[in-house]
């Protein structure tokens, strides 16, 4: 979005860098979670034991930004002013959105469909978007936590 902005010489701002936080921060975490996937399907669990807690840590702030990043969005097209040019209304909106979409696809649902038949023909029959394998794990790390702590 930086570049294009660039090549198109369309001025940006500090907007774009508040929008593009959160999206930055949940490409990070999914980059950091399916590495620890990996390193679990080679038998090393250890990775993903220690990154749940960090992922648990980072969902309110993470959810905090991509708000902010999705109010900034619709203010720059309310009040045009609030962005330096063109370019940077359209890359802040794509960035918040991109950011909401992240945020939904590891807490919550998964978004992505379209990279395996089975998820693809749910889609489609109508039986809608399934739970994240970040939410599942993050769920199964909380349950163990508390049935640690009842012991």
């Amino acid at each position: 979005m930086i570049g294009w902005c660039l090549i198109e010489n369309q001025p940006i701002g500090f907007g774009l860098a508040i929008a593009c936080v959160p999206m930055c921060g949940l490409l990070i975490l999914g980059g950091l979670y399916w590495r620890a996937k990996l390193h679990q399907l080679e038998g090393r669990s250890d990775t993903l034991a220690g990154l749940l807690p960090f992922a648990h840590k980072w969902r309110l702030p993470l959810l905090a930004t991509t708000a902010l990043a999705c109010a900034l969005a619709m203010g720059v097209w309310v009040s045009p002013g609030l962005a330096t040019s063109v370019g940077e209304r359209w890359a802040i909106t794509v960035a918040a959105a991109l950011a909401a979409l992240e945020y939904v696809n590891y807490y919550h649902r998964q978004l992505q469909h379209f990279d395996n038949w089975p998820d693809f023909r749910r889609l489609v029959t109508g039986r809608g978007f399934r739970r994240s394998w970040m939410a599942r794990d993050l769920e199964r790390a909380g349950r163990e936590t508390k049935a640690g702590k009842g012991r």
